[in-house]
């Protein structure tokens, strides 16, 4: 991540004007800590029309850490970004019924193996998760497949010779891949 004197990430979230963060004109900014450290967002220049959502305000604070993540793994961009929206909507301390947890939502047996020690750790999350998807790229060759791994196992992909038939994995596929070519357009 790249920091200025200050510690802060400025620089990294879109330019005053771009990103419309408050429903009223009366924060000059705000203070958002994470793991990754403190980030300070500028209040937009004009007031917003719409309430932003706490998932879409999220995906911003992780947005340039992600983007460095699909660059350095090789993942077409804003798969990642798409895949960790499906998995937690950028919450950092999600943990699903299943026991996954962090941002890119992972067991904990995956994080094990891909040594990620603490699964609510932002940029540990998003690197493994990045790591994770990229292997499954790799041994599927092909993004609905990778994407079907990543949430059933690859041993179920591989049993069923595609995407699983089971109740979430085709819905998640789906998803994901939806909200993937709205991020790139």
């Amino acid at each position: 991540m790249q920091e200025n004197e200050t510690g802060s990430a400025e620089g990294l979230l879109p330019s005053t004007g771009q990103f419309e963060l408050f429903q009223h004109d009366i924060w000059p900014r705000n203070d958002v800590s994470s793991d990754a450290g403190d980030i300070y967002v500028e209040q937009a220049a004009q007031p917003i029309t719409h309430s932003p959502t706490r998932s879409s305000f999220r995906e911003k604070i992780y947005e340039a850490a992600i983007r460095k993540a699909e660059l350095r793994h090789g993942i077409p961009i804003g798969l990642l970004q798409a895949l960790i929206w499906q998995e937690s909507r950028f919450d950092p301390m999600a943990i699903s019924p299943a026991g996954a947890a962090g941002l890119a939502q992972l067991m904990p047996g995956t994080a094990r193996y891909l040594g990620v020690t603490n699964r609510h750790d932002p940029n540990a999350s998003i690197d493994g998760g990045a790591r994770y998807l990229k292997e499954m790229l790799g041994k599927f060759g092909a993004i609905h497949l990778a994407l079907a791994a990543y949430n059933a196992g690859p041993g179920a992909v591989a049993r069923a010779r595609g995407i699983p038939k089971n109740r979430e994995t085709p819905g998640y596929v789906r998803n994901v891949i939806s909200r993937w070519k709205a991020i790139v357009g």
